[in-house]
């Protein structure tokens, strides 16, 4: 699978205040590519319809087995929501016995700085 662009949901609102969320994604072994990318497409699927969301990206470094996401939300809450619902919550239980320890970083950016630039994204990764 390719990187995924941005893909917006909604028009932000340039000055309003958005929750970020960017993730990065190590697989164990390069054999758990297949089962992550189907994991994906299914929450892709899922994000499509999720309330609050504003859009979100996949950088997919397959061989370096790292994946890293990026996704803007109008409040935590809906980020909750997403997290906590199926089939994300149940297609991450699955997965998470194939990854190395991840990293989630979290903050607010206004709309006019949406999406967010993957050295941005990178770089937050890198602090947290």
């Amino acid at each position: 699978m390719p990187a995924v662009r941005w893909t917006q949901l909604m028009v932000p609102e340039p000055g309003r205040e958005y929750v970020v969320m960017a993730s990065r994604l190590p697989l164990a072994r390069y054999r758990h590519i297949p089962s992550f990318l189907r994991s994906t497409n299914v929450i892709r699927r899922q994000l499509a319809t999720s309330d609050g969301l504003i859009g979100y990206a996949l950088d997919a470094r397959p061989l370096s087995k790292t994946f890293f996401t990026v996704s803007a939300w109008q409040t935590r809450e809906a980020l909750g929501r997403f997290s906590h619902a199926e089939p994300h919550r149940n297609r991450i239980e699955a997965t998470r016995p194939l990854m190395l320890a991840t990293t989630f970083v979290f903050w607010t950016a206004l709309g006019s700085d949406l999406p967010i630039a993957w050295n941005e994204v990178r770089r937050r990764i890198a602090d947290a």
